[in-house]
């Protein structure tokens, strides 16, 4: 499954729950590193997509780190959290009502 597939998977089913999503679609002129999706419910999921092989970056590192610093619920997300059934469980406990 690619990047761009999961993200798809994702904000497909996070929309179906009734969640909003946030994706910067031309992230070129903003700042390095910051995660793909914001994900608001009752809550509020921070996360960075990638591949089952894909590596984070240094940039996303530091932004990961720092938004889980500041208690943010921020994490990586990849294909096998998908097939395991760990994103729709995610995505499911942050629904609102």
């Amino acid at each position: 499954m690619t990047e761009a597939e999961l993200q798809s998977n994702v904000r497909d089913l996070a929309h179906r729950l009734g969640l909003l999503t946030y994706h910067t679609a031309d992230s070129r002129r903003s700042d390095a590193g910051w995660p793909d999706l914001v994900i608001v419910g009752r809550r509020m999921l921070i996360r960075e997509l990638k591949t089952e092989t894909g590596r984070v970056r240094r940039e996303q590192q530091d932004w990961i780190g720092a938004l889980a610093s500041a208690g943010v619920d921020v994490a990586v997300w990849r294909p096998s959290d998908w097939r395991s059934g760990r994103i729709a469980a995610e995505l499911t406990a942050v629904c609102r009502g």
